[in-house]
């Protein structure tokens, strides 16, 4: 991976990261984050699920929830309800497996299962622990990643020199 793709990967995670938190501080506080779609920050939802679903799509394991999360977004949850929730529930759930079969990072498994304490009050702060915790998760990943990535390449230089 080159440091443009770091670069790349770095920023789509904190877009997606700033995004609960932007919606918080406005003060314009939704039931759901996917009610922002009629409001002034639909560029900012937009962008923000549009680059994360080519971002997960990019990874084997995450294609699913790519996916999920693309149609959640093709179907605005004012016009299409039913099916929009269908597939935001299914993203949600289909970004389970992937942080349970990573067995370095499982403890991101805890604070994602434990936001569904949080689901009969509040949808829209489930989505925000989940949403946390993915960006933590995909954060942590990408951190490890650059590590090996940048111990290989010190070793095949000393191999080379």
């Amino acid at each position: 991976m080159t440091n443009r793709d770091y670069l790349i990967r770095i920023f789509v995670i904190i877009l997606a990261l700033s995004f609960p938190i932007v919606c918080l501080l406005q003060g314009d506080l939704r039931e759901s984050l996917s009610k922002y779609f009629h409001s002034p920050l639909q560029p900012y939802y937009l962008l923000t699920n549009v680059l994360t679903a080519y971002l997960l799509y990019s990874l084997d394991e995450w294609k699913c929830p790519a996916i999920f999360l693309l149609l959640l977004v093709v179907f605005p949850v004012n016009d299409h309800t039913m099916i929009h929730n269908i597939f935001a529930y299914a993203f949600f759930i289909s970004c389970f497996k992937p942080i349970f079969n990573h067995n370095r990072l499982q403890p991101y498994v805890v604070p994602y299962l434990l936001s569904l304490v949080i689901l009969p009050k509040s949808f829209i702060f489930t989505e925000i622990v989940c949403i946390l915790t993915l960006c933590s998760f995909h954060g942590h990943l990408l951190y490890l990643k650059h590590k090996v990535d940048n111990t290989r390449k010190k070793q095949i230089d000393e191999v080379t020199n």
